[in-house]
């Protein structure tokens, strides 16, 4: 008896069928293995291709980094951060360093001197050496000269190298608070300046002492006291109240009071009279 095949368009039989299957089977995976094969050949060159590009743009990178960093160092016009004064300390005038510094100020960056001169109209011959070299110093250096502190003016103050208005202005601001300098290091506690400019400056400064203004310990107000730089508020009311309760005021009745310390007292002492 003949077996009944699988369906009415195949006249095969089971055995057949089976057979038929299995052949189909082995010939799709046969034909699949290259495809895979190829598949991991294929991935493994990709990659590869993939390291040796991440190498070089890794290497480029690196190198454009280091180059910019290189050129960021090298620069020495950092515009955003120059002020008036080290423009005049770089050999402008006071009217040369403004107009720059004023342009500066609103966020202006110039691309180079010549376009700073044609912004600015300002000749850059002086301001091209000190940035081409940060060592150069203006003309100052050559008129150098001893300057009196007590009885000079910020126009001779900024004849000296690394001193702008600004800087001349505070330091006769506080010379004026003091009533006079007593010594010339006391420059040094000029707020907001670079002490390291002024320290080099010292053997070149001298001091008259008997252009002080000292403070009538018997007769001083609140106001007067407390104005004064090495006082507190707080020292001067407690001075003054001590002054109502024992008349009138020598230097022993600072000492006792306690509210100076001894390095406080040392230096404030030149600015009292106690003899009016």
């Amino acid at each position: 008896m003949q077996n009944q095949g699988p369906g009415k368009w195949l006249s095969l039989t089971r055995s057949e069928y089976a057979g038929a299957f299995f052949m189909l089977i082995i010939a799709i995976v046969l034909a699949l293995i290259p495809a895979l094969l190829g598949s991991e050949k294929q991935d493994s060159i990709l990659y590869q291709t993939d390291s040796l590009q991440r190498a070089v743009l890794i290497s480029r990178h690196m190198a454009a980094t280091d180059s910019f960093f290189k050129k960021k160092r090298t620069r020495v016009t950092p515009w955003k951060r120059l002020k008036q004064e080290d423009l005049e300390n770089m050999g402008l005038s006071a009217d040369e360093a403004n107009r720059v510094y004023q342009k500066i100020r609103f966020g202006y960056q110039f691309a180079s001197l010549s376009e700073l001169s044609k912004e600015t109209g300002i000749d850059t011959t002086v301001l091209k050496n000190a940035i081409a070299n940060p060592s150069y110093r203006s003309n100052k250096t050559k008129e150098l000269r001893i300057i009196e502190l007590n009885g000079c003016d910020t126009s001779d103050l900024i004849a000296l190298p690394g001193i702008g208005s600004k800087t001349a202005a505070r330091i006769i601001r506080f010379r004026d608070a003091l009533g006079g300098f007593y010594q010339k290091e006391q420059i040094l506690e000029t707020r907001f300046t670079d002490t390291a400019v002024l320290q080099q400056l010292l053997p070149y400064l001298r001091i008259n002492t008997t252009l002080l203004r000292k403070i009538p310990m018997q007769s001083a107000g609140l106001e007067l006291l407390k104005k004064h730089p090495y006082l507190s508020e707080k020292q001067a009311r407690i001075i003054i109240a001590f002054r109502n309760q024992h008349g009138r005021l020598t230097e022993q009745h600072l000492k006792e009071i306690k509210i100076i310390s001894d390095a406080e007292l040392t230096r404030l002492l030149p600015y009292l009279d106690f003899n009016e």
